[in-house]
C-alpha cells in the first residue's frame, strides 16, 4: 500500500510527494545498518527520557517516523540523520555504528562543556575558579591532518604494537601517552 511518507512533511508542508510501501514487520528485510541505528536511537531517546513524540516535535516529523527509524522498518533521510545525531550530541558515525571517526584537515577538539562553563562564568573570579578545577583540561587542541577519532581501547591496542615494535626509543612512553 502506497502512502505519503510522514518524514517527507516538515511544519505542515510536504517536502516531496514519495511513494512509500511499508512491508509487515515480519516480511522486512535483514538489514544491519537499519538495525544498527533503530537500536542506537532507542538507547540515545531512553538515556535523555525522551519520548518518541518529544522526538518527533524537534525534528518537525511525525512521531510514527519515529517509531519506524526505532523498529527499523524505515530508514531516516540524510537530513533527518543529521538532526537526530544533533538532537543526541552525536555523531552520524556513531548513531551508524562506525567506531573510527576520520577528523577534517583543520579541525580542533573542543571541550564544549567546559568551553559553556567559562562563557556561563559571571565573574572574572569564578571564570578562574573553572580553570584551575580543570587545569588537565585543554579548551581545544588541534587535531592533525590524518587524525582518527576510535575507542580509547583501540587506540591504545594500536599505541603499545608500535611502542612494543620500538621499545629502545628513549621518547616511545612519551608519545603514545595522551596529553591533557
Amino acid at each position: 500500500m502506497a502512502t505519503c511518507d510522514p518524514e517527507c512533511v516538515r511544519g505542515g508542508i510536504p517536502l516531496a510527494a514519495r511513494p512509500v510501501t511499508e512491508l509487515p514487520a515480519d516480511e522486512v528485510p535483514s538489514r544491519p545498518l537499519a538495525t544498527h541505528l533503530a537500536s542506537r536511537l532507542r538507547e540515545l531517546r531512553a538515556r535523555r527520557g525522551f519520548t518518541q513524540d518529544h522526538v518527533a516535535k524537534k525534528l518537525g516529523c511525525h512521531e510514527s517516523a519515529v517509531s519506524r527509524w526505532e523498529n527499523g522498518s524505515r530508514f531516516p533521510t540524510g537530513e533527518d540523520l543529521v538532526a537526530l545525531a544533533d538532537l543526541f550530541e552525536v555523531s552520524t558515525d556513531d548513531l551508524l555504528g562506525r567506531d573510527r571517526q576520520h577528523a577534517a584537515d583543520g579541525s580542533a577538539l573542543v571541550d564544549m562543556r567546559l568551553l559553556q562553563h567559562l562563557a556561563a562564568a559571571e565573574t572574572t573570579a569564578e571564570f578562574d575558579r573553572l580553570i584551575t578545577a580543570n587545569a588537565d583540561h585543554a579548551v581545544w587542541l588541534p587535531v592533525p591532518d590524518g587524525a582518527v577519532l576510535m575507542p580509547v581501547a583501540e587506540a591504545m591496542r594500536w599505541t603499545r604494537k608500535v611502542a612494543e615494535k620500538h621499545r629502545g626509543s628513549a621518547f616511545v612512553d612519551r608519545l603514545f601517552r595522551p596529553r591533557f
